[in-house]
């Protein structure tokens, strides 16, 4: 079929005029237009007004949560105060310093502990507790080490071997007074001195441990400041032994003696030792004593429970009646070179006794004494 003939059936069955006319055109503007005016004049205005609503509400939520925002903004004075965290330094400097109580308690746990505390763990609590060393000394223990403990900066530069003056203390200058002594060959504290003001703020108290690792009870003396005042003889034997000299003894010193010689084989006769009573009371670790030609009452031996040897030389003793009383801790007694004359039933008395030097001669029945487990010496 020829393209003329296509064209004219297509024509035939469709329309030989156009499909839209002019009025048609003019008919769907019209209406179009109609639409567009209907939605502006009805649709618009609901919109403006949905659109108002959710900006009333929307400050009204806003006026609510916020306070008043017609009020002027606050001065500096009125702005909150945000707490910051407080740096490291500053929270140190508020922080309350230990007391007396606490710094005593931790000195004595350096001892006070299953294991007691080596160097370097005595250096943290010193250095935790704001002390200073001040002085080291090397005896045949180890190492003797001072420290002060004070809030005044500058007293914590001076030197002391030795405790400072009741002034020191009533002056504020120091709170406590420290010599702890190092045991280098297993590197722990083997014992420990404190010293500080006594409550009534009128005297020294002085506290020492017991010497070694099983031994930690804490024995205090108070006024140890005082000048000892005793007779001559006692007073010179107590001050060589604490390698001092005589008028510079003070009470506090009686703490420290561990040993004490009592000569007398240069005068003639028995020398009779007299003292205070609460001098003796103050010899806490007195451990050893040696009586030659001297006798010491048996009140003043009750006072010193803590004598586990002693060692009669001379005419002092005979059946021990006279001082068994004050012998009940003794567990060595050397009578080898003295005037004792009794029977095993004597030393029987004395319940801690484990050793005794004496003649077979002067005890021939020593042999009870051997079946109570007791060490016969001769």
């Amino acid at each position: 079929m020829s393209n003329k003939k296509l064209k004219k059936a297509i024509d035939d069955q469709i329309s030989k005029g156009p499909l839209f006319t002019e009025e048609d055109r003019r008919r769907f503007y019209s209406h179009t237009q109609k639409k567009r005016s209907s939605w502006w004049n009805q649709g618009f205005p609901r919109l403006l007004t949905v659109m108002t609503t959710l900006l009333v509400l929307a400050g009204s939520f806003y006026f609510f949560t916020s306070g008043n925002p017609f009020q002027s903004p606050a001065s500096p004075d009125q702005e909150t105060v945000i707490d910051k965290p407080m740096p490291e330094e500053e929270e140190k400097e508020k922080e309350e310093p230990p007391t007396l109580e606490e710094k005593i308690e931790q000195i004595k746990g350096l001892i006070h502990t299953e294991e007691p505390a080596n160097k370097e763990q005595m250096t943290e609590i010193v250095q935790a507790l704001n002390g200073k060393q001040v002085s080291v000394t090397e005896d045949e223990q180890g190492e003797r080490i001072s420290f002060v403990f004070s809030p005044n900066e500058k007293m914590l530069e001076t030197s002391y071997t030795e405790a400072p003056s009741l002034e020191a203390f009533q002056n504020g200058d120091l709170d406590l007074f420290a010599v702890l002594q190092l045991a280098e060959e297993y590197d722990m504290v083997y014992s420990a001195e404190l010293t500080y003001l006594s409550e009534d703020g009128e005297s020294l108290t002085k506290e020492k441990s017991g010497i070694g690792a099983y031994q930690r009870q804490f024995e205090k003396v108070v006024g140890a400041e005082e000048s000892v005042s005793m007779k001559d003889l006692t007073l010179r034997s107590i001050a060589r032994s604490l390698d001092k000299k005589p008028e510079a003894v003070t009470k506090g010193d009686l703490l420290d003696l561990e040993e004490l010689t009592i000569n007398a084989s240069h005068l003639n006769g028995i020398y009779d030792v007299e003292a205070d009573p609460e001098y003796f009371k103050a010899m806490k670790s007195l451990k050893v004593l040696k009586l030659n030609q001297a006798m010491i009452p048996v009140e003043l031996l009750k006072e010193v429970p803590t004598i586990e040897q002693v060692k009669f030389i001379g005419p002092t003793v005979k059946d021990l009646s006279s001082v068994a009383e004050g012998l009940q801790n003794v567990q060595y007694l050397n009578l080898i070179n003295s005037s004792f004359d009794g029977t095993a039933e004597d030393l029987l008395k004395l319940e801690s006794l484990t050793i005794v030097r004496v003649s077979p001669s002067v005890v021939p029945d020593y042999e009870k004494l051997q079946f109570e487990g007791i060490d016969v010496r001769w």
